[in-house]
Formats: structure tokens, C-alpha cells, sequence
């Protein structure tokens, strides 16, 4: 799309129609700076009920002043509209999981069309992008971008450093994701959780901003230092604590606290038996989620947790100017007494 320096453009494009012949689109945002590239892509609500990173995007539009941008921004605020219309982190007709289709199909479902398109109208486009995500419905995550590979070598650090979370999480994706998928061709698109799905946090929504404006300082599209920890941990894989019982979950800590063996995490009431089920730390390491639903079964998870064991101290990126700031999550583990290995 030709629009000149300095603009903003809203548009849409139609993916396919439903069976009352409405069609499904995907509504847009460009803003062009002082000069065309680089292009960086933010999206959100791949699930339709994530909704901090939609709140993200709009305010981001809202801030920039595109005669100070170098480079261009392409948003898409809601890509699965389907499912956000239905308040559904999936379309309920559909009940295909956008986030495991890329890169879509021309002539597929109406979930991979959609995909079909935004790949290959908006991520062929980038220079490199963040997804922005939450947790599911009464799963509160902590911000942090999560490195995926499947089968394929270790991407670079320095796009998910460049956020300026404390911890960056890494795992084996699956076939389908859009990180993985646009890795394939050569675009590197961030994950980024903020949060919890169903609901707007303002804390989140602040994180979730200050990411993408230290990923666009950082990479010279916006003048200014950003702000990087002076410790980042990469950690491994993930262990979800379960609940051995039913009745009321009461969170005895916070998601981002770094806690050691057997420090008390949550306790369990049952409203019809005179029982409780005390929740543990297995072993040290850092709640990276803890679920906000208090409600729970047999197998709920309650929190999400990380060791220290396969985690590392990242070096501090070189080569641009940067603010070190302290790392709250470092000074957690040195208070504990906890081992990075």
C-alpha cells in the first residue's frame, strides 16, 4: 500500500463470508513514518477473548507521532473476529484454534481462510512482528515473550530481549503457530503474554506498551534508550501444580514471585467438608501464572511454574545504547537464596 509520510490509513479486507452471506474481514491500521522500513507487524486476539493487546495496539496508534517513526507500522487490532464476536478464544462454529492453522488454506474453513489471508496480506509484509497474547480465561500470566522452534534451530535472542521483560520463556512449539510458520520464511514474530484472557488490566496493558516501545527504540524505528533489565533469565519449560481436590482456590502468592521447596503457593477449601489441601512449591523456582478463577476441580491447574534448573543469565545486548534497569525477578532470587544453573 502507497500512503505517503507521516499518514495513517484504516482499511479492511475480506477474507470470505458466512452463510448469511456476512462477510468476515480483517480491519487494519498502517502508519508510514519519515521512511517506508522497517515494517513491524503488531497483532492481537488470535483467540478472540485476549483483549489486553487490542488496548495495546489502539494506544500505541494513539501515542506515535508518525513524523517521529522511522519505519512503518501494520496492525491488525483483531484477527480472529469471529471468535471475538462470540467472546470466545475460538469461533464456536468453526472450533479450530486460529493459532494452529497458519499458514491457512485459500479454499479451507472459514478459521483458515482468515488465517490464509492475514498471513499472507500482513506477515509477508513485515520485517518482523509481536503477537500479542494473554493466558486463557482465569490463567494470569506474567509479561513475557515466548521463544518457539520446532525441529528447527534456535532463533536469535536479541528480537524477545529486545521487549525488556525479566523473564523470556522457551518451549517446543507446534506446526501451525504463527511464530513457527513465519520463522519458516525468514520473519521473526515475537510472542508476547500479557495477562489473562476475558478482562483489560491496566498493569498489563502498560507492560504491554512499554514492550513493543523498547522493541521500536531498540531497533531505531523511535528515537530514545530502552529500558532492558540488567539481569534477563531464559528459562525452559514448565511445570503446571494441580489441584488434588475440589473446592476454593486461595492464591497465597502473586504471578512473577520467585519462591522456594515447598513455600505455600495456594490453599484449598471445600465449602462441604470440613478439608483443605495445602498447595506447594515443588521445587525453587518462579510462578510464571497463577489462576484467578478460584473455583476448581480434581487436575485444575492452580499455578504455572518454573524451575531455575534449565534457566540462564542472558548477556546484556551489545552494540545499541540501552537504559539498564533493575530486574525485580534477579533481586527475588538472590533474596531466596535460589540457583540459576
Amino acid at each position: 500500500m502507497n500512503i505517503g509520510r507521516g499518514e495513517v490509513h484504516r482499511g479492511t479486507i475480506q477474507c470470505t463470508e458466512l452463510e448469511d452471506a456476512t462477510p468476515v474481514l480483517l480491519h487494519y491500521l498502517v502508519m508510514r513514518g519519515v521512511r517506508k522500513k522497517p515494517v513491524l507487524l503488531l497483532n492481537a486476539a488470535l483467540h478472540g477473548d485476549e483483549l489486553n493487546g487490542i488496548e495495546v495496539i489502539t494506544r500505541i496508534f494513539e501515542k506515535i507521532n508518525p513524523m517521529e517513526l522511522k519505519g512503518t507500522i501494520l496492525a491488525v487490532p483483531v484477527v480472529n473476529t469471529l471468535a471475538f464476536k462470540a467472546r470466545s478464544r475460538e469461533d464456536p462454529i468453526d472450533k479450530k484454534n486460529l493459532n494452529r492453522v497458519f499458514p491457512g488454506k485459500k479454499e479451507g474453513t472459514v478459521t483458515e481462510r482468515i488465517a490464509y489471508y492475514f498471513f499472507n496480506k500482513f506477515v509477508k509484509k513485515a520485517t518482523f512482528g509481536i503477537d500479542l497474547h494473554t493466558g486463557m480465561k482465569g490463567h494470569l500470566l506474567i509479561p513475557h515473550p515466548r521463544i518457539r522452534v520446532l525441529n528447527t534451530p534456535s532463533p536469535s535472542l536479541e528480537h524477545f530481549q529486545a521487549l525488556g521483560t525479566e523473564i523470556i520463556f522457551y518451549n517446543e512449539g507446534e506446526k501451525g503457530m504463527l511464530n513457527i510458520e513465519a520463522e519458516k520464511i525468514g520473519i521473526p514474530i515475537v510472542c508476547f503474554e500479557i495477562g489473562e484472557a476475558g478482562r483489560l488490566d491496566e498493569y498489563y496493558i502498560k507492560e504491554g506498551m512499554k514492550g513493543i516501545l523498547n522493541f521500536m527504540k531498540y531497533f531505531g524505528m523511535l528515537d530514545g534508550e530502552p529500558e532492558i533489565p540488567e539481569k534477563q533469565i531464559l528459562l525452559k519449560d514448565y511445570k503446571e501444580i494441580a489441584s488434588k481436590m475440589s473446592g476454593i482456590f486461595h492464591p497465597k502468592v502473586n504471578a512473577g514471585d520467585v519462591v522456594k521447596k515447598n513455600q505455600l503457593l495456594g490453599i484449598i477449601n471445600s465449602p462441604f467438608y470440613s478439608e483443605k489441601h495445602y498447595v506447594k512449591s515443588p521445587e525453587d523456582g518462579v510462578v510464571i501464572g497463577i489462576r484467578t478463577q478460584p473455583i476448581v476441580r480434581p487436575g485444575t491447574t492452580v499455578a504455572w511454574f518454573m524451575t531455575f534448573d534449565q534457566g540462564k543469565l542472558l548477556p546484556t545486548l551489545k552494540g545499541k545504547k540501552i537504559m539498564e534497569t533493575s530486574s525485580r525477578t534477579f533481586s527475588m532470587v538472590q533474596e531466596k537464596g535460589v540457583e540459576i544453573s
